[in-house]
């Protein structure tokens, strides 16, 4: 009996032994060989993607990636889609069905695309949609499982890529594309909280170039306005010759970007203040609060930083430039009269 136990012993041991040995990759739950499946039937099966299945579904674009025909989608996870508050279903329904069928082409190339064809460190690498318009597309090159590779699409980041399947690829992303036609200037118009900011870049001078041109705007809300004390008549009374440029040009970049552009060129957006040389600004990725903030600084003074709102208030594309929103004014209206000469 006792050798019978050490034998059994000494064969548990032998048995963790080669275990040890082996190949932890080959131990792992089995996994269905994605290349059996097509785009559309992939993601019908993973309830993660049920929103984005659910748009597919009920728009009629989900023949398009279950064809023959190549394409490569880029699927909104259900939590980029609860952001938008879209929580089932039957929250489509409330939506304009042909705008909901141009967001949802939005995020499919009828061509494969794979991250390999993506030009390392590239902020405007451009290919076409079902929308007919373009996506932006970007990419990270990691050297190793510490510096991984990076791949961001309209500003948001493909948390997993190059899924290969019968009929094309599939890229699963952590936002849903916001892209609006026409200029910046005409989202900020159409959108009523904003009003109070529009009826500012009026007074002071600001509003007219955003129709033409490249434009970053950070944007905020008339709460922001409202938490300072200033109403729209505040704004009607203010007479600009008697302020700084800061006060309204701080929220205006002349350039083009999508956040994670920052994130990926691992620099700042930093252009001058036009007529305002004591006066700094730029967006950056704040390491502290990981996230991106504008940054304030006037010469001689300690500068101060502003977060930018999360995912689903930032990176709106339009044809000229893109909104990101703030929910608290760079500069109160003390802060930026001419007699005031701190920051």
């Amino acid at each position: 009996m006792q050798l019978k136990r050490i034998t059994t012993y000494l064969l548990f041991l032998i048995s963790c032994v080669l275990l040890q040995a082996c190949n932890p990759d080959e131990f792992l739950v089995y996994e269905e060989n994605t290349e059996t499946r097509n785009v559309g039937d992939y993601i019908g099966n993973n309830f993660d993607l049920s929103l984005f299945y659910a748009a597919l579904e009920k728009t009629g674009v989900l023949e398009n990636i279950t064809g023959s025909e190549k394409v490569t989608v880029y699927a909104p996870t259900n939590a980029a889609f609860n952001a938008l508050g879209i929580y089932r279903a039957s929250d489509f329904d409330k939506l304009d069905q042909d705008s909901l069928k141009t967001m949802v082409q939005y995020h499919i190339l009828g061509r494969l695309l794979t991250s390999e064809e993506i030009p390392v460190s590239s902020l405007d690498a451009r290919y076409p949609n079902l929308a007919n318009k373009d996506l932006i597309i970007s990419k990270y090159a990691g050297s190793s499982e510490w510096d991984r590779t990076k791949v961001y699409v309209n500003g948001a980041e493909a948390v997993r890529f190059d899924i290969a399947l019968t009929n094309g690829v599939l890229n699963i992303v952590n936002a849903c594309f916001k892209y609006n036609e026409g200029t910046v200037q005409d989202f900020l118009a159409e959108r009523s909280q904003y009003s109070t900011f529009v009826a500012a870049l009026k007074k002071f001078g600001h509003w007219d170039q955003l129709a033409q041109g490249e434009w970053s705007i950070v944007a905020p809300e008339n709460i922001a306005f409202e938490n300072e004390g200033i109403m729209p008549d505040s704004i009607d009374r203010m007479d600009p010759t008697t302020f700084y440029n800061r006060f309204m040009a701080v929220y205006l970049f002349d350039t083009r970007i999508f956040l994670t552009d920052l994130d990926l060129s691992k620099q700042s957006l930093s252009p001058p203040i036009t007529d305002d040389p004591r006066m700094s600004r730029g967006i950056y990725y704040n390491v502290d609060i990981r996230w991106f903030a504008v940054n304030t600084q006037e010469t001689g003074q300690y500068g101060r930083f502003t977060p930018l709102s999360q995912h689903n208030k930032v990176n709106y594309l339009t044809d000229n430039g893109t909104v990101h929103n703030i929910e608290k004014l760079l500069f109160r209206p003390d802060e930026a009269v001419l007699t005031n000469i701190g920051n």
